[in-house]
């Protein structure tokens, strides 16, 4: 299908074929559709929060096809800016990975939010997420326009205090996070913006430009404490003085922030943000600390299943009893690692018997077992 000529003076920039025919190949799933091919790439648990990325996806798509497809214009502020926040190990990248890389098999790139500061001053410029995902895209800017940008450790950009100032702050360079946060405001938000093909390693080429409205930009942060920021924020005030009520609130990794909590913009504020920086996100979506369920169903799916794989080449049988595993899931949950916990607890063992039987060839099987609050090999 081809865009209506009547509307393509409202776009900003006419789209090519091969964009078009790129588009048009891209596959229409429902949100349920999408949700359900996650669960057969392997993504287990975090229901609340895959529908909404599920539905992300698919506004995604459909803004693809208005724009390319139909010559229609994107509203102005209809950009998809979403935070996904979270305890570590519950899946917020991987989720993103498999979205739009796999699902929907567009450009996608996934970058270290502590590797930036303000215009690059010592390290790299936040534009240069740009050139990442133009060279995602094999060098096409139209299509790396059609993709996602996923900042990791986005939480690491919080500073001391959200409203730290020093003399002369709008002529100097600041390398915190808060200079990082100033830079990507704009970025959230304009329509276009250039961006260095090399990365800004030569001065020799001229910056392209990459039109931005229909870029989806998520970042992933664990924002540990966040919660108990906000329970300050929103709770009475304490009383100071003799005869005040000290409370101690233990504080713990894996914790889930609630929608009500999410909505105060004074926590984030306390946190580390500018209030301005998290405006320009539409959704935030929080992810809960995975349970023992579904840490042992990715125990199964994901980790033991790749391994066994990888002991098959070698000639061995990898069994793993049902006790060694429940100490897995144990071991994960106490420490508040999420699905990372899960290889945390049994590389070393499986390391182990890689050194001990691989490259053996008398050994045929090998079999985990728990004796006592150990993990030993049982070779045969």
């Amino acid at each position: 299908m081809s865009p209506r000529p009547d509307l393509l003076h409202s776009l900003p920039f006419e789209p090519s074929e091969s964009i078009r025919e790129r588009v048009a190949a891209l596959e229409v799933l429902s949100p349920r559709q999408i949700d359900q091919r996650l669960t057969e790439l392997g993504y287990r648990g975090q229901t609340e929060a895959r529908r909404a990325a599920a539905v992300l996806a698919y506004r995604h798509v459909q803004r693809l096809r208005r724009v390319h497809l139909e010559g229609l214009a994107t509203e102005p502020g209809a950009r998809e800016n979403c935070l996904f926040l979270g305890p570590t190990g519950s899946g917020k990248t991987f989720l993103v990975e498999l979205l739009f890389r796999e699902v929907l098999g567009v450009p996608a790139v996934v970058v270290d939010a502590t590797q930036f500061s303000e215009t690059g001053y010592v390290g790299d410029d936040v534009r240069t997420m740009l050139s990442r995902l133009y060279e995602a895209a094999d060098g096409d800017a139209a299509w790396a326009a059609c993709g996602a940008i996923c900042m990791d450790e986005f939480d690491k950009l919080a500073t001391s205090r959200s409203d730290a100032r020093f003399a002369g702050q709008q002529t100097t360079k600041d390398v915190s996070g808060f200079g990082v946060q100033r830079s990507l405001l704009n970025l959230l938000s304009a329509a276009r913006a250039d961006f260095p093909p090399d990365f800004g390693f030569t001065s020799r080429t001229p910056p392209l430009p990459m039109e931005l409205s229909t870029l989806t930009f998520i970042a992933c942060g664990a924002f540990s404490g966040l919660k108990g920021t906000a329970e300050e924020t929103g709770g009475p005030k304490e009383r100071l003085g003799f005869g005040r009520d000290v409370r101690k609130r233990e504080v713990a990794i894996a914790e889930r922030v609630t929608d009500e909590q999410l909505e105060q913009t004074s926590a984030f504020a306390r946190y580390g943000f500018i209030p301005e920086l998290i405006g320009r996100f539409n959704r935030i979506v929080s992810f809960s600390p995975l349970d023992a369920v579904t840490l042992a169903d990715i125990l199964e799916d994901n980790v033991l299943r790749g391994y066994a794989r990888e002991f098959s080449h070698e000639g061995l049988e990898l069994v793993v009893e049902p006790s060694v595993r429940e100490w897995v899931v144990t071991r994960a949950l106490k420490r508040e690692t999420g699905a990372r916990g899960l290889r945390a607890a049994l590389v070393p063992q499986l390391e182990r018997v890689a050194y001990e039987h691989f490259g053996a060839p008398e050994v045929s099987t090998v079999r985990l077992v728990l004796e006592g609050d150990e993990v030993r090999a049982v070779a045969s």
